[in-house]
């Protein structure tokens, strides 16, 4: 991924051949170290559309755009044109030159003695100190022309290279002549720097995919409201020498890579040939050794592809080649079957090594261990996981050449590429952050980016030079709908034993995913799909996991409870003291957790058998609660409700009777009749407690104890869910949302789940049988994208802050699955 993202944050290109030699011409005076020149030719121009653009118009923390809106230099000269030379200085730094054709009023004091003017003598020339609102620059004249610099260093370097002339590069010569005079702007970029700047600009990144890129390159910059296009050239004399040399001779091809990346992915590269011979030959050039020392173990393979691609995922890279046979591939492979996810086979790769070895510099130090083919493509990884995660972006249809933002990023670009690079914004901005030194870390991670979702640069290969063209612009949607993408996933030790719930995380203010598999392990995963940790525990865990803050400092513990214990397990995976607690009795109903007053005075409810037991978040027995127990077993939790200012708690008894207690365990609502009970919880809606009986009625208890029956003809097994005004209702294969009924296949279903986020209502059904994940509405109205796979109930809520939701479920037996809801 540092490939894309260095190359997109710092882009090249390069130019041809024509020589001129007049002293008047700016690029002769320019430093003879530079190694990036922007070429402004109109100033104005370059001034008013780097201010209209939108992308650095909302970002006016960034120090690198504010930087050339103080130079005085600029904002002094009264020339339109002129070059803008860097030159490193020391380890992580630069300097730049200004060159431009003579202004003599800045060499003047103006009426207003607004400017101050020092002169002092080096070499028989005079070197200006000129001092402007605060800000000072040293400047000198040869003959017609202007050099200025913050340094002095460089104006007195740039006198005695004048008067001992050493020739400039003859490449940038070249692309200097070759510059568009019509744009506002070009830059220039030294190719064979490119690993010094990269290392310069981003001190904390380890990079050497750069050294040696290219030759110099130029790239005329179109800049307009939304979008900024570079479009130029890149030569190498010595071309075989450098990444892009390896594509001499060759023909590019189409690049299908896109066809095949998650929109979850970090970025891609992909590299395109139509002779492996002649691309072989290249690569050992560039590796420095004969051909005949670069194994020929794949060449059945490479001879048949004609794309080779890394996709970089969020934890792992996967090769992917474009194969012209991918069966005929498949069987020259000849790996062994280890697994099948979702119908689709997984292969062991004999020789993991082989493509690094053969492919270097293309590919550095990749293990191809498994791998799996799919159409044309045959994608191999690391790990099985990675593989998988690809696997159910195809099969979701979420891939980065489905989206409009894509296919309109790329519609002025030829389709066949030597080099295609596509990098996430959102992760070059991370890059950035990650890695630029620490001082302006906070800039890029307030980067603000909507609407700018990728960036690619396109490399294409013809003769001795190379086209260059990128492109970052903003994507305007048209009512896009909704897209739903897996973005992480989780293989376990074990088969998974309870569904997989979210956490609160009061680290990142996010969400983490808790699960337990068969061995009775925890699990606790981040939004990323890493696991935190792992903690033995002594059963299965009855209910869902819910959280308390026991010292009240906003830092959330998991609380749930076995048959036999009651845990309390901190961030880390420790458990709180005085927790673990035992019970000698079993305990047979999840624990119910409440908070009356949502003041952090938890109040814990055990069940066992006909008992219950209210303890604080202490673990202690609350004495003011003096219910001790029921005839019958309770057969669900307790379940507290609030109506108005009263709080009421509901046990459900297995001889049908319902007991409703006030907080101090007395009976608050005296219920008239027993009830032949469902498997449903209780529920307020309508402001009346409401669950179904077996026969399919919908019962409602009032506070004077009468209950009210509605039959809705739902069958024996139904389930509800419900809001004070929303109730939901499932029966057979009819799923009812607020009176509307949708029709869903046949099958084995989990119960309905209601949440409500962000004041809209969202509500979630699985069919396990088919591993189908549904999303609606509030009026019955199923989300775009959806279903997905899965094959348990999801948990839905915001695991990582930004706007939009993500979901977790279960995914093969021993796997959990992430999506986001975009």
């Amino acid at each position: 991924m540092r490939q894309i993202l260095t190359i997109l944050t710092l882009v090249l290109a390069v130019s041809c051949d024509d020589v001129a030699k007049t002293s008047n011409s700016l690029i002769d005076h320019v430093p003879r170290d530079s190694q990036i020149i922007i070429k402004i030719n109109n100033i104005e121009e370059a001034t008013s559309k780097l201010r209209d653009n939108n992308f650095i118009k909302n970002n006016p923390q960034i120090a690198f755009f504010e930087y050339f809106k103080d130079l005085t230099i600029l904002n002094e000269n009264k020339r339109q044109s002129g070059l803008l030379c860097f030159s490193p200085r020391g380890k992580n730094d630069f300097e730049y030159t200004y060159v431009s054709k003579l202004d003599p009023s800045l060499l003047k004091t103006d009426s207003l003695k607004t400017k101050q003017i020092e002169t002092m003598n080096y070499a028989e020339k005079t070197i200006y100190k000129i001092t402007s609102k605060g800000q000072s620059f040293f400047a000198t004249r040869q003959d017609s022309i202007l050099i200025a610099s913050p340094s002095q260093l460089l104006i007195e370097n740039s006198i005695r290279v004048h008067a001992n002339p050493i020739p400039i590069d003859k490449d940038l010569k070249k692309v200097y002549d070759v510059s568009s005079s019509d744009n506002a702007m070009s830059l220039l970029v030294n190719g064979k720097k490119l690993q010094n700047i990269h290392n310069s600009l981003l001190p904390q990144a380890e990079q050497t995919f750069l050294t040696n890129f290219s030759g110099w390159a130029s790239l005329d910059t179109t800049i307009d409201q939304n979008m900024i296009h570079l479009d130029g050239i890149a030569i190498e004399k010595d071309s075989l020498s450098s990444t892009i040399g390896i594509f001499d001779s060759t023909i590019p091809q189409e690049n299908r890579i896109a066809r095949i990346v998650p929109v979850t992915a970090k970025g891609f590269i992909s590299f395109t040939y139509d002779d492996f011979d002649t691309l072989k030959k290249n690569l050992s050039v560039a590796q420095d050794r004969d051909i005949e020392d670069i194994s020929s173990d794949l060449d059945d393979i490479l001879s048949g592809t004609s794309e080779i691609s890394t996709i970089f995922m969020e934890k792992e890279n996967a090769l992917v080649l474009t194969s012209l046979d991918s069966n005929s591939a498949a069987q020259s492979l000849a790996g062994d079957k280890i697994d099948t996810y979702r119908n689709i086979e997984i292969y062991k790769n004999q020789n993991s090594e082989n493509f690094s070895q053969i492919l270097n510099p293309l590919i550095k130090k990749f293990e191809a261990k498994f791998y799996f083919v799919k159409d044309e493509f045959i994608v191999f990884g690391p790990s099985k996981g990675i593989l998988k995660d690809i696997i159910a972006n195809i099969l979701n249809k979420t891939l980065i050449g489905q989206q409009e933002y894509y296919k309109n990023t790329i519609k002025d670009l030829s389709d066949n590429s030597s080099i295609l690079i596509g990098g996430a914004v959102k992760h070059i901005k991370e890059y950035i952050s990650t890695n630029i030194q620490e001082s302006y870390a906070s800039q890029w991670d307030e980067l603000q980016h909507k609407g700018y979702q990728i960036g690619i640069l396109q490399i294409i290969k013809e003769n001795d030079f190379a086209h260059v063209h990128g492109v970052l612009q903003k994507s305007v949607t048209k009512g896009a709908a909704t897209s739903v993408t897996q973005v992480a996933s989780t293989t376990l030790e074990k088969k998974v034993l309870t569904k997989p719930i979210l956490v609160k995380n009061h680290r990142t203010k996010g969400m983490d995913v808790a699960i337990q598999d068969i061995e009775n392990t925890l699990y606790l995963i981040s939004d990323k799909g890493s696991i935190f940790w792992k903690k033995k525990i002594d059963g299965e865990i009855l209910g869902d996991i819910q959280q308390i803050d026991i010292f009240k400092n906003g830092r959330y513990q998991l609380l749930f409870n076995t048959a036999n214990t009651l845990y309390l397990v901190d961030r880390d995976g420790n458990d709180v003291a005085p927790y673990p607690k035992k019970f000698e009795k079993a305990i047979t109903q999840p624990l119910a957790l409440f908070d009356y007053d949502k003041s952090k005075r938890y109040r814990i409810v055990i069940t066992q058998g006909n008992q219950i037991t209210m303890l604080n978040a202490e673990g202690n027995i609350v004495t003011g609660f003096g219910f001790k127990g029921t005839d019958t077993d309770l057969i669900l939790a307790p379940k507290h409700i609030r109506i108005g200012t009263k709080d009421f708690i509901l046990l459900a008894e297995n001889n049908g009777k319902l007991t409703i207690l006030d907080r101090l365990g007395r009976t608050r609502v005296d219920v008239k009749n027993t009830v032949d009970f469902s498997k449903n919880q209780w529920y307020q809606y309508q402001d009346k407690f409401s669950s179904t009986t077996k026969d399919g009625k919908l019962i409602q208890i009032q506070e004077d104890g009468n209950a009210v029956t509605q039959n809705l003809n739902l069958d024996e097994n139904n389930r509800i869910v419900a809001t004070n005004k929303t109730l939901v209702t499932f029966s057979e294969n009819k799923l009812s949302i607020k009176g509307r009924t949708i029709e869903l296949d046949f099958g084995v279903y989990t119960a309905p789940k209601l949440y409500y986020i962000n004041n809209k209502i969202y509500i979630s059904i699985t069919d396990i049988q088919a591993k189908k994940v549904y999303l609606y509405d509030s009026n019955a109205v199923l989300f775009p994208n959806f279903p997905v796979y899965g094959n348990s109930a999801m948990t839905l809520g915001n695991m990582d802050k930004d706007p939009n939701l993500e979901f977790v479920v279960q995914g093969e037996d021993n796997g959990i699955l992430i999506y986001q809801i975009n």
